[in-house]
């Protein structure tokens, strides 16, 4: 028995019946009671809820049957998500619908764009994408290489430094006049991967990230952890020096794990046959599993990053080995394809556009507000 909040069960009420409305639409409000578990009368509320709110549409009525035909349901698809994915110099550019389903990708780079800075570029990308939506702007996503605080400053973000302790959201915000999001890159594509790969299977996931820099995400009871201001996962931060002086403390936003890794990374790009350099990393690597996995104790830790494959997974299982016990030895598995962060992005901004219309009391869509 699930035991919360009310208002806590209506929402997760409503995420169970938008998704199966999202997945199997059109669908009626009886087909939603027998493939939810949930009664006829909780599932009429939940969908004259999500009506009202602009979420989904009627789309006629079943074609079976003798009698009066069931009304059924699908997604308001005119509702769009314009999402921006950090990707090294750049951002990949997405114009989505309300269910996930791409419509335009498009990739952006800084340095062929002209802008005089970061966000200058970045609006004009909105833009760009703007002017290619038929129906209303739901959303603007973004993801970033950095910590974003629960109050929407980001910290901590070398790759952007004119972003450093800055709103981004709240800018954005001002300018769109359109519900806006800003997530740390890491975290979204923990969450994409959970929920597209595994979700069902596990309950507690790390995700661990080396690619450029190093960073981590945690899953715990299939939810993602975000800590004290969303700091939670910043595995770069771990301290393996003995050595506690100034030069071992963060500099320009990363840590002493961190810089470790990179330091070897950038070694191995200009020797990429020595097998000792190699070793050297996976270690490191080995390391962080064991710090983050005898804190969280996941069932699955997931690793992504450069010079990663399959051939490598026996090594790194065999270096972990001896300090678990073998019941709570977490599987391994290296993720070798990019695109996770786009679907964990588009659910959270989701989310995030529901529940700002919950506590508003009222319906925020495309920058229109209804009572």
């Amino acid at each position: 028995m699930l035991v919360g909040k009310p208002q806590l069960l209506k929402n997760l009420n409503s995420d169970i019946v938008r998704d199966l409305i999202y997945r199997e639409g059109p669908i009626s409000k009886p087909e939603i009671a027998e493939q939810t578990a949930l009664s006829l009368p909780t599932v009429k509320k939940r969908v004259d809820l999500l009506l009202r709110e602009g979420w989904i549409r009627e789309t006629g009525r079943s074609g079976e049957g003798v009698g009066r035909k069931a009304i059924m349901y699908e997604a308001d698809r005119s509702h769009n998500m314009i999402l921006l994915l950090y990707d090294r110099d750049g951002f990949i550019a997405s114009l989505v619908d309300i269910t996930g389903m791409i419509h335009h990708k498009e990739r952006y780079v800084y340095a062929e764009s002209g802008a005089r800075g970061y966000m200058e570029f970045l609006c004009a990308c909105i833009e760009k994408l703007m002017k290619k939506v038929s129906g209303t702007v739901l959303s603007i996503g973004v993801t970033v290489p950095g910590v974003v605080r629960s109050s929407g400053m980001i910290k901590h973000i070398p790759e952007i430094p004119e972003w450093e302790k800055y709103n981004l959201q709240e800018e954005l915000q001002k300018r769109y006049g359109v519900d806006v999001l800003v997530e740390n890159d890491i975290r979204m594509m923990t969450l994409g991967y959970y929920e597209s790969r595994i979700r069902g299977q596990y309950s507690d996931m790390v995700y661990i990230f080396a690619d450029g820099a190093l960073s981590a995400g945690i899953i715990i009871n299939g939810r993602l952890h975000r800590g004290l201001e969303n700091f939670a996962g910043e595995l770069g931060f771990l301290i393996f020096h003995e050595n506690l002086s100034s030069k071992n403390q963060p500099v320009d936003g990363r840590g002493d794990f961190e810089t470790s890794v990179m330091e070897v990374l950038e070694q191995i790009e200009k020797d990429k046959e020595n097998k000792e350099l190699l070793e050297r990393y996976y270690d490191l690597l080995v390391k962080g599993i064991v710090s983050v996995g005898c804190v969280t104790a996941p069932e699955i830790v997931v690793i992504q990053g450069n010079h990663l494959d399959d051939t490598v997974l026996e090594y790194i299982t065999e270096r972990i080995r001896p300090y678990f016990p073998k019941d709570v030895l977490p599987e391994l598995r290296i993720n070798t394809e990019y695109g996770c962060d786009a679907q964990g992005l588009i659910q959270e901004c989701v989310r995030h556009s529901i529940e700002k219309s919950a506590k508003l009391g009222r319906i925020t869509i495309g920058g229109k507000t209804d009572s």
